[in-house]
């Protein structure tokens, strides 16, 4: 879509032209097929919906042949993600390459950890923690519950923008809101989620063991086969909005405390530390040699049991199941234990406001003080 001498013009194609999408569902096989694709035009020629579809039918409200309509649908869809994803503005990706993307734009870290590693704002921290214990909000909701307003914080859209942009947020669905009779009412507005919430943890940090450039290099050299006219340039700006990270840069700093979840279905934890003082665990996303692991092992227990110190990282092991994926792994080495009834899930949540334990994340302080000073079992 451009501007010229003040009027938009939308860019397209005719119906009867091999390259035009017709449907919602040939739209959703394309993207598969392509694997991402921005929603309006940009600056890599014919990389956007916009350019495969009929310029008139945009916004006729009709579903079957409206593109505008189609968005809606696809993001409701759980096949792919939707949001805004390329320069701060509207695009889909595949739930296949959805992992590259989250590893390059991410750097590795989970929402936790870079809070954590004071990478994030506070107004960003505000927002994802709603979704500590929400799967999806309006986002009315969201401005409103995260302090947003009139006579509170600024900058709601863009703050929302920049966490999609980094893959933390992507749009569900659009839906009416509700009046206090429970009825619906006026146009259909975003509703936000976490990735991890619509297609898992695993599936969607899958990637968080490759280094950053492979997964953003993975993309470019993706797009330089489909789309042989791109200069790097313009994949770079299509890609990270404000240039590649350049790889993780947490090797450096000091050793931190984490919280690490452990599912008794895949990994019987309570045993192989009946047997060893050291195992074998899966490589955690931003976790270094020298960090301290709070082990929480997932129901019917539901708490943490363990704490232990990091020996060893970035071992080479390969596994992959329906419900796992695992590319490293790291040595953890047994340091206390903990009576299962001191820190239960009902515990964290109402006294120290951790509504659930998906991945590996950063140990608030006043937990990080009752771990110390409890009394091992």
């Amino acid at each position: 879509m451009g501007n010229e001498s003040g009027t938009w013009i939308m860019y397209g194609v005719d119906w009867n032209d091999p390259e035009c999408i017709h449907t919602v569902q040939e739209a959703i096989d394309y993207i598969n097929d392509i694997g991402f694709l921005p929603l309006f035009k940009n600056d890599i020629p014919g990389f956007s919906l916009e350019e495969r579809t009929v310029p008139e039918y945009w916004w006729c409200g009709d579903p079957e042949v409206d593109p505008w309509e189609w968005r809606e649908i696809i993001a409701r869809s759980g096949e792919i993600a939707y949001g805004k994803f390329f320069e701060k503005k509207a695009g889909f990706i595949s739930k296949k390459w959805l992992p590259f993307f989250v590893n390059l734009r991410r750097d590795g870290y989970d929402f936790d950890a870079l809070w954590d590693d004071e990478k994030a704002s506070r107004r960003q921290k505000k927002i994802m923690d709603l979704f500590e214990s929400e799967d999806e909000l309006y986002s009315n909701e969201v401005k409103a519950r995260a302090g947003f307003g009139k006579d509170g914080e600024k900058g709601f859209d863009g703050t929302v923008t920049d966490l999609q942009m980094k893959t933390y947020l992507c749009v569900r669905d659009f839906r009416q809101r509700k009046n206090k009779k429970g009825e619906f009412y006026g146009w259909p507005i975003a509703v936000y989620a976490k990735p991890e919430a619509i297609w898992g943890y695993e599936h969607v940090t899958s990637r968080y063991n490759e280094k950053t450039e492979d997964s953003g290099k993975a993309i470019a050299d993706h797009i330089k086969d489909i789309y042989p006219v791109a200069t790097d340039s313009q994949i770079k700006r299509i890609l990270t909005g404000a240039g590649p990270s350049g790889g993780r840069k947490k090797s450096n700093r000091k050793p931190k405390e984490w919280l690490v979840p452990a599912n008794p279905k895949y990994y019987d934890i309570v045993h192989a530390f009946d047997d060893a003082e050291e195992i074998d665990w899966k490589q955690g996303a931003g976790i270094i040699k020298d960090d301290i692991v709070y082990m929480y092992v997932g129901a019917p227990v539901s708490a943490i049991m363990y704490k232990c110190s990091v020996t060893e990282t970035d071992i080479p092991y390969d596994f992959e199941n329906e419900n796992l994926k695992i590319t490293a792994l790291m040595k953890i080495k047994l340091l206390k234990r903990y009576d299962p009834k001191q820190f239960t899930f009902e515990k964290l949540k109402d006294v120290y406001s951790i509504y659930a334990v998906r991945g590996p994340r950063g140990i608030p302080g006043k937990l990080s003080d009752a771990l110390s000073q409890e009394i091992a079992r």
